[in-house]
């Protein structure tokens, strides 16, 4: 009996939850950390983000995936070099669709996971020039012009 409606359940999770849906362009998965294919990694301390440059198709190649990643931490080892600790899962991605060498978010190059969770289809285009989608909370009036005293014109 007990085995009967374990069967059943089990069904209706795979009827009621849908599948999530294959993004057009599957982004690569990061390769491990001291992977060949890593042709450079560095701590950018403007925007407090680790970055890796990889050379996925060939290293005769332009490098053509990249990701950053948040930092909790980052300090320097007894060696003089810099050590950054950081979030588990890239929140940005670069892929060179058009193989130029260069990562161009306006061409649809660049990806965000806002979730930071890895590559799993909730990753969606990211253009850092184009405007947000709205504000978020309440919009503050533009002031109203006056004179010296405050009084309107």
């Amino acid at each position: 009996m007990q085995r009967v409606f374990g069967t059943i359940g089990l069904t209706i999770f795979f009827c009621v939850i849908p599948a999530p849906l294959p993004s057009v362009r599957a982004l690569p998965v990061e390769p491990d950390e001291f992977d060949r294919r890593e042709v450079d990694a560095y701590y950018d301390w403007r925007n407090n983000m680790f970055f890796r440059v990889f050379k996925l198709a060939s290293q005769e190649s332009k490098p053509d995936f990249m990701t950053a990643r948040r930092t909790y931490k980052v300090s320097v080892n007894q060696y003089g070099y810099e050590v950054a600790i950081t979030f588990a899962h890239p929140l940005f991605y670069w892929v060179d669709l058009d193989g130029n060498g260069e990562f161009e978010p306006g061409k649809g190059e660049m990806w965000i996971d806002v979730e930071e969770d890895g590559i799993n289809g909730n990753e969606r285009l990211y253009d850092p020039m184009a405007p947000p989608e709205g504000p978020r909370g309440p919009v503050p009036m533009p002031p109203t012009p006056g004179d010296r005293s405050g009084r309107p014109l």
